[in-house]
């Protein structure tokens, strides 16, 4: 259940602190399969990273999971693969030691090219493809920038006194939202402005339905889609982005994962990781948690 204020002992170690980040940083990209998905701006493909071929690389398919190609072919562990606003490329980063380099590949991988390159990690380009943000700082006092592609015109938003994991700017441009941590080291999901004030902390999960993570904007900037990990599952929830109202997609008792959602432009479906036919694989779902449909490694 949710409810305001929700506190409790403190119960992550400093090991899973930094694994969680490690996890955030690369985009999940390490020991799995077909992961991280993102949906073209007009609904009709999946963008997706897999190791499926001995490295991680970029891959691309229709929405259905046919059609699935190989985009990249590198010995890097590419990041979160980021469409451009008209769908006819996708961006993705290369972390090097504490900086990351910035690529955009064609739906053919015939062409790509590098676009920039920032002195920070945990890169996430923005969708129009002019701004991106990055961290600096260790992975649990995090300073999140905000760029050019190239680094210039930076700006700090946060004070790096904490976590600051997987932001995202709302598709009105209005917010960021972002995965914080609290007083109690208990991580959820905070807003703010686009210049870093009016911070406010959306989720209040009790311990027991896990600690919020990876928020992703439905098109209309209404809500929120999450994971929210416990020691032994991880769920889907659709969040109220004014209230912080939720609920839980597909529940399920076994030691399960879901995660790491995107919306369609529709606002009707969720792609997303699961391990539910045994390893990772990319799959999506309604917005009421009905019609599971896995997409790949089928």
């Amino acid at each position: 259940m949710l409810h305001g204020g929700a506190t409790a002992a403190i119960s992550v170690s400093a090991m899973r602190f930094i694994s969680l980040a490690l996890a955030i940083f690369t985009s999940l990209t390490a020991a799995a399969d077909n992961q991280n998905p993102t949906v073209s701006p007009d609904g009709s493909r999946i963008a997706f990273i897999s190791d499926r071929d001995g490295t991680t690389d970029v891959y691309v398919m229709a929405a259905d999971g046919s059609h699935q190609i190989r985009l990249t072919r590198t010995e890097e562990k590419e990041g979160k693969p980021i469409w451009s606003a008209d769908g006819k490329a996708i961006r993705f980063t290369v972390p090097e030691k504490d900086s990351s380099r910035l690529y955009s590949v064609d739906l053919r991988g015939t062409r790509v090219a590098e676009i920039g390159k920032v002195p920070g990690r945990g890169v996430l380009i923005s969708r129009d493809g002019k701004r991106v943000f990055y961290a600096l700082g260790t992975w649990t006092e995090v300073q999140l920038m905000e760029s050019d592609l190239d680094g210039a015109n930076a700006r700090q938003l946060t004070d790096g006194k904490s976590v600051v994991w997987s932001p995202r700017w709302s598709p009105n441009g209005k917010q960021i939202a972002f995965t914080g941590r609290d007083a109690e080291s208990h991580m959820h999901i905070y807003l703010m402005n686009p210049d870093g004030s009016s911070l406010r902390q959306l989720t209040h999960f009790e311990v027991a339905d896990g600690r919020a993570q990876s928020p992703a904007w439905s098109p209309d900037a209404r809500w929120l889609a999450v994971q929210a990990d416990t020691e032994k599952k991880t769920h889907i929830w659709i969040i109220d982005a004014t209230t912080g109202a939720g609920r839980k997609l597909a529940a399920h008792e076994e030691a399960l994962i879901d995660e790491t959602p995107d919306w369609f432009p529709d606002g009707k479906r969720i792609a997303f990781t699961s391990n539910r036919s045994g390893k990772l694989e990319v799959w999506t779902m309604n917005v009421d948690g009905l019609k599971l449909r896995q997409l790949t490694g089928r």
